[in-house]
This record gives structure tokens, C-alpha cells and sequence, in this order.
């Protein structure tokens, strides 16, 4: 048996984020992708696509999301190459619009998590109306031209040798082992956009938030990288992980970790963070960028990205998705307790006054 180091080792941990790179591409939850070319999407529209060739994709998202989705996209577009860069929030919007200022080659399409990435980049942004709008949940469509092709829930990671107790199944399980497990807790860092974005919502939605956090913050340990999260519960540095990637529900089972650590839906407050999609405004692919975004969108494309480890957001998909899909996480917990992170420029106002009084928490 391989140890626990060398199990974690294979996680693969990239960017901060962790996306599943299982074999045979099923997210480590059995699922098949449908490889069929989406209907909808016109004979026109592929043509004018594949006479530009190409499609280059600034994106937070790990490379093992192209591993899964390149291929089949290819077999259903050939000719049109897609070109990933990889680049984290901040660096994504300031490269992007340098470049435009400048006159130089940019991205064609811009994938990313961080609702900042989109209110850096609004102006620079399509308002196209994509061919499968309708067939969009209305929070997977904040903006025109703006589609969310995933939304990631927040999960609870447990070391299932060490957490006391029965497995957790909300925040305030977590929270009531918290006084006897001093420095044992872990979630990102406020100045991580994916931890603060979820803090935040929870307590826009919670009137049991804040007091949530004060029992919470000061046996926490507060972290940029989910890779590193991961790591550390699994070699029980940690005994608890909350506000953790719904990406690692189908990576712990295919690297063998599933016997060491567990996972459960935070049941009291299931924050949901989307993963937008945007064409670029006068992008030098403007129609092979558009095909890979309504290919994202469409049926067969959400299930490529379920199969990836990404959680889809078309309900239609929920049956071949399992649990990589909102509905089905929806149905689990309920819709009262389904939190979406929203596109909200308050988030950004409001976060002097919160990391002041999270602080304030963390002393106790």
C-alpha cells in the first residue's frame, strides 16, 4: 500500500486548486461524457469558427480540465485548436487589459472563478447572447455575454482518524469541536478570493454567522492553497477542513484516499461558487471563442466538464452527472441552505470592515 505521503503527492496540486485528473476521465464518480456535437449550435457558426483555427483561453482553471475537454472538442471541431494560459485572477485581468491597451494579441475567451476577475474585466467583455441562455439556470447567467459553466459547492474535509465524534455534517459540528481542537481547523485565507467570497456570502445569508466565525476562528489556520489543505488533513496536521473545493468530492476516491479522508455538504450553509465564461470584446477568435462557449454550455459540453471533476449547472444534466451536478447537490441539502456567491460589488466594499472583524474573531 502506498503511504499516506505518497498518495497525497498525486493529487496533483496546482494553482491552489485542486481538479481531479482521474483515468478514463470519470471524476472518480463512474461518469460518461457525451461526445456528440450539440445540435443547436449552427453549421454556420462552426464554419466561420474553424476558419479561424484557433482559440486562446485565459483561465484559472488547472490544465487537467484541458487534458479532459480538448479532446473531445476536437473530435467535434476539428480544426480548431484550443491555446489555455493559465494565469491566476489579478494577473489575469492586468495581462488581458495591458494587452488590449496596447494593441497586442490577448485572449479570445477568459474562464476564472473570481467574481473580481469579471468587475476588473466588464468593460472588456462580449455581451453575446449565447444559443443555450434559456436552458441556463438565471444565476449561471448574471451578466449578457456572462455564463457560469460550473458552480463548485463548498464541502467540509474530515481526517477521519482523527475528527472527535461522529463525521460532520454542518458548520456548527465543526464549530463545536472547535475550543478542544486549538490550531486542528483549517480553510482558505481571507485574502484567498475564494475563501473571502464564501465567508462572505454565508454571512449575507446566516444570522448565526458571525457567531459561527467566533467559534471557528481562533482553532483555524487559514491557507492560500487547497493542495496544501488537502495535504495536511490527510497526514493529520488537521482535523477538519471547512469552505473546502467541491472539486476534491472525486479526487479522494481514485488516489486512495477516500480510507483516510472523508467529506460531507456543509447542511447548515452550502455556499455554491460559479465558474464563469466571457468572450472578449473584439477578440481576434471571436467565433471560435463563441463556439467554446456555447460548447461549455450545452449538454454534451456539461457533461465533459462533470466528467472533469467540475460541477454542472445544467439541470437537464443531473442524471449523468450524479453528484457533479447543482441540482443534485441542491437536492441534498435543500434549496434553503444552497448559498450562490454572487457577482456583488458590495463583496469588494465591504471587505476592510470584514477581515477587520474576522481579526477580531481570530484573538479570542
Amino acid at each position: 500500500m502506498r503511504s499516506i505521503t505518497g498518495r497525497v503527492a498525486a493529487l496533483g496540486l496546482i494553482g491552489g486548486l485542486l481538479l481531479t485528473a482521474c483515468s478514463g476521465g470519470d471524476g472518480g464518480q463512474g461518469i460518461v461524457p457525451d461526445t456528440s456535437k450539440p445540435s443547436e449550435i449552427s453549421a454556420d457558426a462552426i464554419t466561420k469558427a474553424q476558419a479561424e483555427g484557433e482559440v486562446i483561453v485565459y483561465t484559472n482553471s488547472p490544465d487537467e480540465l484541458w487534458d479532459e475537454l480538448i479532446p473531445k472538442f476536437e473530435q467535434a471541431y476539428p480544426g480548431i485548436r484550443i491555446s489555455p494560459v493559465s494565469l491566476n485572477g489579478p494577473e489575469l485581468v492586468q495581462r488581458l487589459l495591458s494587452e488590449k491597451k496596447s494593441g497586442a494579441s490577448t485572449a479570445d475567451l477568459v474562464i476564472d472563478s473570481s467574481p473580481s476577475t469579471f468587475f476588473g474585466l466588464q468593460d472588456a467583455l462580449s455581451d453575446r447572447s449565447s444559443v443555450f441562455d434559456a436552458a441556463l439556470p438565471d444565476y449561471a447567467k448574471p451578466w449578457p455575454g456572462l455564463y457560469a459553466i460550473s458552480a463548485e459547492p463548498s464541502i467540509i474535509v474530515y481526517n477521519r482518524a482523527t475528527f472527535p465524534g461522529e463525521p460532520p455534517k454542518s458548520l456548527a459540528d465543526v464549530a463545536a469541536i472547535a475550543p478542544d481542537n486549538r490550531g486542528k481547523l483549517t480553510t482558505y485565507d481571507i485574502d484567498s478570493e475564494n475563501g473571502y467570497a464564501q465567508m462572505w456570502t454565508l454571512t449575507k445569508n446566516r444570522d448565526d454567522a458571525w457567531p459561527l466565525f467566533d467559534k471557528l476562528a481562533p482553532s483555524t489556520k487559514y491557507e492560500m492553497n487547497g493542495g496544501s489543505m488537502t495535504q495536511k488533513l490527510a497526514q493529520g496536521e488537521y482535523v477538519a477542513g471547512y469552505f473546502q473545493s467541491g472539486l476534491v468530492r472525486g479526487l479522494l476516491k481514485p488516489n486512495g484516499l477516500d480510507s483516510v479522508l472523508g467529506w460531507s455538504y456543509e447542511s447548515d450553509g452550502t455556499t455554491v461558487v460559479p465558474r464563469y465564461t466571457a468572450v472578449v470584446k473584439g477578440a481576434a477568435h471571436a467565433n471560435a471563442a463563441a463556439l467554446l462557449q456555447d460548447y461549455l454550455l450545452s449538454a454534451p459540453g456539461q457533461t465533459v466538464a462533470c466528467s472533469s471533476g467540475l460541477t454542472a449547472v445544467r439541470d437537464d444534466v443531473a442524471e449523468p452527472c450524479g453528484d457533479l451536478s447543482v441540482k443534485s447537490v441542491t437536492d441534498t441539502v435543500g434549496q434553503q441552505n444552497i448559498l450562490m456567491v454572487p457577482l456583488d460589488e458590495a463583496m469588494r466594499a465591504d471587505k476592510p470592515a470584514f477581515s477587520a472583524r474576522l481579526a477580531k474573531a481570530r484573538e479570542q
